[in-house]
């Protein structure tokens, strides 16, 4: 009788069911957030953000001027203590969920079924990327990229399809994608993906349209390099070298995408367990996507533009980074292609659960290992670890004492610190089975920042300590440790990490 009265609301109420459920399911799967941490950037952001008068400058020289004003009042005014991060990374956790909404309002529109589009919606949820925007305060703003910019897909698609309103519902889309370049250039091309559902659900693909797609991209992206350029000469600073655009070695960046960053995306979840296992499920997957659609539209005089069109728009969702001279790859800026290949390998299993139901269990298997590793992904390669190691270092720096100290060095642990005395086997760039003090510009923000906060749970005022007599070298470096507290990171994490 309860089972009835619940697939009734939802069949009556889909879109408010499926926000409570997956604003609840998020927050279990995902429970390490909530942990005492901060991850890289935050370990600097909340020190610096409104003491350094020259904050927003990094940010300005790297394209993201917006993004400098959202982080000045993220850590300057509404985050006071490391333990306030938490609600930062709840914050984002909620703009993900949203993101999920509005991706299952839409495909319910183009008539998916409510459990299927429900499932799809979720496991978008599961895949690293939103891993690292829920455990990585500094990528709290991508969510609210993602979402301004899959409503400008939504609106652009209803103009060009010549709606009521068509030049508003543009010219609206235009604003909210060079706006959203201002913020963080990765995330805008998640306007990309309402046309690639459109045209794979409801098979009214066209070269136009296409077309029109690709000059509106050209058109708003000439824009935002326009107000970058005069940014940089506004302010008098030099742009970083993220910001270099290199289109002479763009057809070659493309051709290696399709190896190197495809490759990742192909294993969804399975990036860190099983990732052997998951490239095979996820390649067949890929494949056997591209094959149905052939199967499906070889007849049609377009089936080449079609399939080109899914081909390529991979890389264009990755552009941003693919024109700069940045080379490295991580989840946070590929979450669009992310999804997309998400898409392509769910669409593949979807069609195959239609005519065989013994395939549909094993597809439902599969969906719900793939958001159990995420879980895993997350409170074990993640927040775990970045917990594990406040508790440590805080300890630590409490003990430092500061009033006849002259100079603190700090010695820090490689990058690979949990990979080279095997606490971690696995890792994936610089967000999955990582440590933040390994960074040379970590432990000195962060020991003040912990300085404070000792000093004010005391009631005392707290000054910081002069970053200039603050050093930090590799444990192989030479130093003079005269009349300076030395402080190895390395064997106080080895002591900390030995534990489990």
């Amino acid at each position: 009788m309860i089972s009835i009265k619940i697939k009734s609301i939802i069949k009556r109420k889909p879109i408010l069911s499926y926000s409570i459920i997956s604003l609840i399911g998020c927050l279990l799967l995902n429970i390490g957030i909530f942990n005492d941490y901060a991850f890289l950037d935050a370990n600097e952001y909340i020190w610096t953000a409104y003491r350094d008068v020259n904050f927003q400058n990094e940010f300005i020289q790297g394209g993201r001027p917006l993004l400098g004003v959202i982080c000045e009042f993220l850590y300057g005014t509404i985050c006071n203590t490391i333990t306030d991060l938490k609600w930062v990374r709840l914050f984002s956790v909620i703009g993900s969920v949203l993101f999920s909404v509005q991706i299952f309002s839409f495909l319910l529109k183009l008539k998916m079924k409510i459990y299927e589009s429900a499932l799809f919606s979720f496991l978008i949820l599961t895949i690293p990327s939103f891993s690292v925007y829920y455990s990585w305060s500094a990528t709290s703003e991508i969510p609210i990229i993602l979402n301004l910019n899959f409503f400008a897909g939504v609106i652009l698609i209803q103009a060009l399809e010549k709606n009521k309103k068509t030049v508003l519902k543009f010219f609206g889309s235009l604003i909210i994608v060079i706006v959203s370049l201002c913020i963080y250039q990765s995330a805008v091309t998640v306007f990309l993906i309402p046309f690639v559902f459109s045209f794979v659900l409801t098979k009214n693909f066209s070269v136009k349209k296409a077309i029109s797609i690709l000059i509106f991209i050209g058109i708003s992206f000439s824009i935002y390099f326009i107000i970058f350029k005069l940014s940089i000469e506004l302010y008098g600073l030099k742009p970083s070298n993220r910001t270099n655009v290199n289109l002479i070695k763009l057809p070659v960046r493309v051709i290696l995408f399709y190896f190197r960053e495809v490759r990742m995306l192909l294993k969804s979840s399975g990036i860190l367990i099983w990732p052997i296992a998951f490239m095979l499920i996820g390649t067949f997957s890929f494949l056997g996507f591209f094959y149905s659609i052939y199967q499906k539209r070889k007849e049609t005089t377009q089936f080449f533009f079609f399939i080109s069109w899914l081909i390529l728009v991979l890389p264009l969702t990755y552009l941003p980074n693919l024109i700069s001279s940045d080379n490295y790859v991580c989840s946070r800026t590929i979450a669009p292609a992310a999804i997309l290949i998400l898409f392509y390998q769910f669409n593949f299993w979807q069609n195959l659960s239609a005519k065989n139901k013994k395939i549909k269990r094993l597809s439902l298997i599969l969906g719900v290992l793939v958001i159990a590793l995420s879980s895993i992904n997350l409170n074990f390669y993640m927040t775990r670890i970045h917990s594990k190691e406040h508790r440590a270092l805080k300890s630590a720096f409490n003990k430092i004492p500061i009033d006849n100290t002259k100079r603190i060095i700090f010695i820090k642990p490689k990058n690979e610190f949990l990979q080279e005395f095997n606490f971690y086997k696995q890792e994936s760039a610089d967000e999955f089975g990582h440590i933040s003090s390994s960074r040379v510009w970590v432990p000195k923000p962060l020991f003040n920042q912990l300085l404070k906060e000792r000093l004010d749970s005391l009631g005392l005022n707290s000054l910081p300590f002069p970053t200039n007599k603050i050093e930090v070298y590799d444990l192989e470096a030479e130093y003079n440790d005269d009349n300076s507290i030395v402080i190895n990171l390395i064997d106080i994490l080895k002591d900390e990490f030995s534990e489990d």
